[in-house]
């Protein structure tokens, strides 16, 4: 296919449009339309030459040569030459048993005022930058150089730029692997239930008690109730806080998880053995991990030192209270935050088998879809369309930290152009060969071309199908980049 590629005129082709004259007697020209373009591997180039003021002197010859030159390159074109009768006769005698008399070879009296020329040479990489003068040169008899004279450059050929390689990416979703029949789930929560000082009855209008148990309520409703589950087990487990006599807090913290337990199983009438009860007497660990990051602490170190030593509980407590500004604080802000139940509900729910089932389920309870129905039902739409791309940002939404679910949810988000959405989705992708593949997607978009690379590198050798073809066309943009950066520093030589 042929491709024309064009000149860029320096601020000396102005000048052009008028003639540029070659100021010495009887040897005045003007050039104008001066052009220059390559195809086919080939540069030519054209201009007007007005020979008007041009007079041959007796037994000379006057040669007018289009130069192409560039740093330490040149080559000269066909020349213009113009001939004294004697001359030419001369040179059509020497011309008649070898070849004929060239193009723009002409008697003087036979010169035309007015020349189109055109010549055309194979085109080199050094013409890239190059520019045209004409040299002057005359030759009386005998081959007397009477004048040499080189011009001044016209007109300079910048070869341009080839159009910009487009990054075109293709999208993939991964489909996950089949879940096992039983979709085993958990949720899990805390609340700080306050009881009486020795007391262990549940009391819901005690301090803030009824938001505490809403937590509990609310968790429990979220699944009970629910046909398509079946609730396997919900287990209470209560801390008490290290202050007081060991043996106390721990039975208290016993009964206090008992009363509880009962609260739940009255409300909701669960089976026997199904709310469990499970109590721990002093929370050390808890106190550990609050003294590590308090740094109103003046003895923390010291502190964290007795809470990690092989001393009873109540020897610990008692050393701890030796310093008493930082036992007053932990007192006061720290063992509140120590006597609380956690909870945890563990459940399975049914497997769906029809897309829409699955559609109704995603509106109202998804979080009883697997990742492979969501999938599932995402094949019931085109990639790109509204409905597919809400399929997937649901399922990221009830698997935030699912590598899979992240994965397709950013190429969803890809395929509608928001690059924001799939770099946050892609956070939490992991590090695996189609994350790797979507992060250089990515990075393509970004611009940055050398990550890209790397990453679809990382994808291909991982098995991703698609990344051969998107690395292909990554590396002919940072070949093409190449050329161009090369290509302006020869121009510019």
């Amino acid at each position: 296919m042929k491709t024309k590629k064009y000149l860029m005129l320096l601020a000396a082709v102005a000048l052009l449009s008028s003639g540029t004259a070659v100021a010495q007697k009887n040897l005045h020209y003007n050039v104008s339309q001066m052009d220059m373009q390559m195809e086919d591997g080939n540069l030519t180039l054209s201009m007007d030459l007005d020979l008007s003021g041009i007079d041959v002197a007796r037994n000379s010859v006057v040669n007018l040569v289009p130069v192409l030159y560039h740093g330490e390159n040149s080559l000269e074109l066909r020349p213009v030459g113009l001939y004294s009768r004697g001359r030419f006769y001369q040179l059509a005698r020497e011309k008649r048993d070898s070849d004929p008399l060239e193009q723009y070879q002409f008697r003087s009296k036979d010169m035309p005022e007015h020349l189109s020329y055109s010549d055309t040479v194979p085109y080199q990489e050094w013409m890239d930058g190059a520019s045209v003068r004409i040299d002057t040169r005359v030759t009386g008899c005998c081959g007397k150089a009477l004048v040499d004279q080189s011009g001044t450059g016209l007109v300079t050929y910048l070869e341009p730029e080839p159009e910009p390689i487009a990054f075109v990416p293709g999208y993939i979703y991964v489909r996950p692997d089949a879940e096992v029949v039983v979709k085993e789930r958990s949720i899990s929560g805390e609340a700080y239930v306050t009881f009486k000082v020795g007391g262990s009855q549940v009391l819901p209008d005690y301090q803030n008690n009824e938001a505490e148990l809403a937590k509990i309520r609310s968790t429990v409703e979220s699944v009970h109730g629910d046909e398509d589950i079946i609730i396997k087990s919900i287990t209470l487990r209560g801390f008490s806080s290290p202050d007081g006599n060991y043996k106390k807090n721990a039975d208290l913290s016993q009964k206090r998880t008992e009363s509880i337990r009962a609260y739940v199983s009255k409300l909701y009438k669960l089976p026997k053995g199904v709310c469990k009860a499970e109590s721990v007497a002093e929370n050390w660990d808890g106190l550990r991990a609050a003294v590590l990051n308090d740094t109103a602490l003046e003895h923390r170190d010291q502190i964290l030192a007795i809470i990690d030593s092989d001393m009873a509980p109540d020897t610990k407590e008692a050393k701890i209270k030796a310093f008493k500004k930082d036992y007053a604080h932990l007192s006061a802000d720290v063992f509140p935050l120590l006597r609380r139940t956690n909870y945890s509900i563990d459940y399975t729910v049914r497997s769906y088998t029809s897309t829409d089932e699955i559609r109704q389920v995603m509106k109202t309870r998804p979080q009883n879809l697997s990742i492979n129905e969501f999938f599932f039902l995402s094949q019931e739409y085109a990639p790109g369309t509204a409905e597919f791309n809400e399929v997937f940002d649901v399922m990221a939404r009830v698997y935030p930290d699912d590598e899979t679910a992240n994965v397709n949810a950013a190429n969803a988000a890809l395929t509608v152009g928001d690059v924001k959405a799939a770099e946050r989705y892609l956070a939490k992708a992991g590090n695996g060969p189609a994350a790797a593949y979507t992060k250089g997607v990515v990075a393509g978009i970004r611009g940055n071309y050398t990550e890209a690379a790397k990453l679809l590198s990382e994808a291909k050798a991982g098995g991703i199908p698609e990344a051969a073809a998107t690395l292909d066309n990554v590396q002919a943009i940072l070949d093409q980049q190449a050329y161009i950066v090369a290509k302006r520093a020869r121009q510019q030589q």
